[in-house]
C-alpha cells in the first residue's frame, strides 16, 4: 500500500492512496468466504456453494464491500501509522477500482494550541444579586394570570409555600448569574493568554449543528420550504462566532488537560453513568454497555476531563473580592 500525504491550510490533511492488486485480491476472497458461509443458492447445500457461483451471483456486493473494507482499513492505519489526530470524520472522494483501488481522504487534523498563563488568573468575586420581595411579587403576579396556578395561589398557605419556592428559584438563578460572570472572566484571561486556529470544516460542522438545534426550537409548520431555509441561513450565519468560541474554549481546556495530566478515572466514569442510569430509568449495566458499544463511552470520559480541566484553572485562580485600582487606596485614606 502506496500512502501519500499533503498538508493543506487550516490543519487539511489529503491523504492519497494506492492499493496494490495483491491487497485487493485477498480482500475478494476473504469477502467471498464470508459470504460463502451464509449463502443459500438453488441446487448447493448451506456454505457448499462454489467459489466461483458466489462470485458470479454476488459480484456488485463483493465488489461494494471490497471498496468500503478497503477504505477503511487503510484509513484506520495510515491514521495510527503516521498518528493523524483527525477531528472530523473523513471524505472520500476519487475513487477507482479495477484490480487495484486507489482513493483520496480528507481530514482535519487537531490544531496547535498555544497558552502562556492558565494559572493564577485574577477573578473578582461577583456577589449575587439580593432578591427583593417586589421580585417574588412580580413573579407571583405572573404566575396568577395562569389557569393552573390561580386556585392554589389564592389559598393563605399555599400563597406562603409559593412565595418561597420562588424565591429559591430566584436566589437560585442569581447564584448561576454571579457564577457565570466570574467564569466568563475565566474565560477571556484564557482567550487573551491561548492561541489556536479551529479547522474550517470542524467550524462548519459544528455551525451546522448548532443551526439544527435551534431550528428545534422554531415552529416552521406553516412556513415554505424557501422560507425555512432563509431562517436556517441566518441562524447559521449566527451560530458561527458561537460554534468558534466552543470549539476554542474546548481545544484550549483539553491542552491543560494534557499538560497536567488530567484524566477521567474509572470511579468518575461510573458515577457519571450511574447518574445517566438514574435520569434515564435504565439498568447501570445497560447503559454501560450501550455507551460502550456506541463509543459513546469515550466521549463521556472526554466531557470528564474536560470539566476537570476548567475546574482546575478555576482552583487555580486568585479570588478577590475588589480590585483596587492604582490611586484608590490612597483616595480613600484622603476621605477617611
Amino acid at each position: 500500500m502506496k500512502i501519500e500525504i499533503q498538508e493543506l491550510p487550516k490543519y487539511g490533511r489529503k491523504i492519497n492512496f494506492e492499493i496494490d492488486a495483491e491487497k485487493v485480491r485477498e480482500k475478494k476472497n476473504s469477502i467471498i468466504k464470508e459470504i460463502q458461509k451464509t449463502a443459500e443458492v438453488p441446487g448447493f447445500r448451506k456454505g457448499k456453494v462454489p467459489e466461483h457461483v458466489i462470485e458470479n451471483r454476488y459480484s456488485e456486493v463483493i465488489r461494494k464491500n471490497i471498496i468500503e473494507q478497503l477504505i477503511s482499513d487503510s484509513y484506520i492505519a495510515a491514521v495510527n501509522e503516521y498518528k493523524i489526530q483527525p477531528v472530523i470524520d473523513p471524505e472520500v472522494s476519487d475513487v477507482k477500482f479495477d484490480d487495484t483501488l486507489s482513493f483520496t481522504v480528507y481530514v482535519e487534523v487537531k490544531p496547535e494550541v498555544t497558552i502562556k498563563k492558565y494559572k493564577e488568573l485574577v477573578i473578582k468575586q461577583v456577589e449575587p444579586e439580593p432578591v427583593t420581595e417586589q421580585m417574588v411579587d412580580e413573579v407571583l403576579a405572573d404566575w396568577e394570570k395562569r389557569k393552573e396556578f390561580a386556585s392554589s395561589i389564592i389559598d393563605p398557605e399555599k400563597r406562603i409555600a409559593w412565595r418561597k419556592k420562588i424565591r429559591e428559584q430566584l436566589e437560585q438563578l442569581s447564584q448561576q448569574r454571579a457564577k457565570r460572570m466570574e467564569e466568563e472572566q475565566i474565560w477571556k484571561q484564557l482567550f487573551e493568554h491561548s492561541s489556536v486556529e479551529i479547522p474550517e470544516k470542524l467550524l462548519l460542522q459544528r455551525a451546522r449543528y448548532l443551526t439544527r438545534e435551534q431550528l428545534n426550537y422554531i415552529d416552521t409548520q406553516n412556513k415554505t420550504k424557501e422560507e425555512i431555509e432563509k431562517i436556517a441561513e441566518e441562524i447559521f450565519e449566527k451560530m458561527k462566532p458561537v460554534a468558534e468560541e466552543h470549539l476554542k474554549k474546548y481545544f484550549i481546556l483539553e491542552k491543560i488537560a494534557e499538560i497536567e495530566k488530567i484524566e477521567a478515572t474509572d470511579e468518575e466514569i461510573e458515577q457519571s453513568i450511574r447518574r445517566i442510569s438514574l435520569t434515564s430509568g435504565e439498568d447501570f449495566q445497560q447503559v454501560k454497555q450501550r455507551l460502550t458499544e456506541s463509543g459513546r463511552i469515550y466521549d463521556l470520559k472526554d466531557d470528564i476531563k474536560i470539566d476537570k480541566a476548567f475546574e482546575f484553572v478555576k482552583s487555580n485562580a486568585q479570588n478577590i473580592k475588589k480590585i483596587i485600582l492604582p490611586g484608590e487606596e490612597k483616595d480613600g485614606q484622603r476621605k477617611k
